[in-house]
């Protein structure tokens, strides 16, 4: 190995893989974030006592309602909220069959967003707000499966767009 090649752009070299499969392997990665998050959310329905339940000193699960966005912003208006996410899935979906992702990290962070916020619009449309129930101390705000998919989808698009920038 030279140099000039470290051991982590094997990594972030592009997939062999053709456009077509590609994009099967993205959404196949969000449906089994889609379905794995509304399974979760019914068993938790189902079975979380009427109060809740401390898990540990960092872990608080309630049934919470959640018409808005992140930390119950813009729950006055619910409508706008699906028009806005579902917009927002749908461009990310389009540009994602527009320009399937080259890298399996980038494949890995769409899968993530796709997975989650679509699980997110699919409570919308069928609930009129989200299921959220997880609780993470220190941190204030009830969360969910989707959420945690979301943040971490960001988390991997930003990580492998910065560590291929660097690497070229």
């Amino acid at each position: 190995m030279n140099r000039h090649s470290p051991v982590i752009s094997n990594r972030l070299r592009p997939t062999t893989m053709s456009p077509p499969s590609r994009r099967l392997a993205t959404f196949s990665l969000a449906i089994a974030v889609l379905a794995l998050d509304q399974f979760l959310k019914e068993v938790i329905r189902r079975t979380l006592p009427a109060g809740g339940a401390s898990v540990s000193p960092l872990f608080d699960f309630q049934r919470v309602r959640n018409a808005g966005v992140n930390f119950g912003l813009l729950s006055d208006y619910p409508q706008l909220v699906l028009v806005l996410t579902g917009t927002i899935g749908l461009v990310l979906l389009g540009y994602m069959i527009a320009r399937p992702p080259r890298h399996w990290w980038t494949v890995t962070g769409f899968a993530l967003l796709l997975g989650g916020g679509f699980s997110n619009v699919v409570d919308r449309i069928r609930l009129g707000w989200v299921f959220d129930y997880l609780n993470i101390y220190p941190f204030v705000g009830y969360l969910n499966l989707a959420d945690l998919a979301i943040g971490a989808g960001v988390i991997v698009l930003v990580l492998e767009g910065s560590f291929r920038k660097t690497m070229q």
